[in-house]
């Protein structure tokens, strides 16, 4: 009884635990930085988890639900968005060049 009370108490908390900002691509940097393999843009609107690539409009070596962009004259990905809802403030969702996509990008 004790260890289904803990289980289900575990399984409450958990998915609290997903929501929190991880510092992935497009997020804000945390208070130690992005995830491994990213770099903080803090010249970005609330700062950016970015991650370079190399071929505009396609993955290019991007994290899934990511695509490669050109943002203030750099390739790097950004999170694919259906609407601007989808995306931070201080970004907006734009169609990417030689695709069908979109992704949030800074607001200019």
């Amino acid at each position: 009884m004790r260890l289904s009370r803990m289980l289900l108490l575990l399984l409450g908390v958990l998915p609290f635990l997903a929501c929190e900002s991880s510092g992935g691509v497009g997020e804000t940097c945390g208070e130690d930085g992005c995830d491994s393999g990213f770099s903080c843009r803090r010249d970005f609107p609330g700062t950016f988890c970015a991650q370079d690539c190399t071929a505009e409009g396609e993955g290019g070596g991007c994290p899934g639900d990511t695509l490669c962009t050109r943002q203030l004259d750099v390739l790097m990905c950004s999170r694919v968005c259906d609407s601007q809802a989808d995306c931070r403030e201080g970004y907006a969702c734009n169609g990417v060049s030689n695709t069908d996509r979109k992704a949030c990008q800074v607001k200019l």
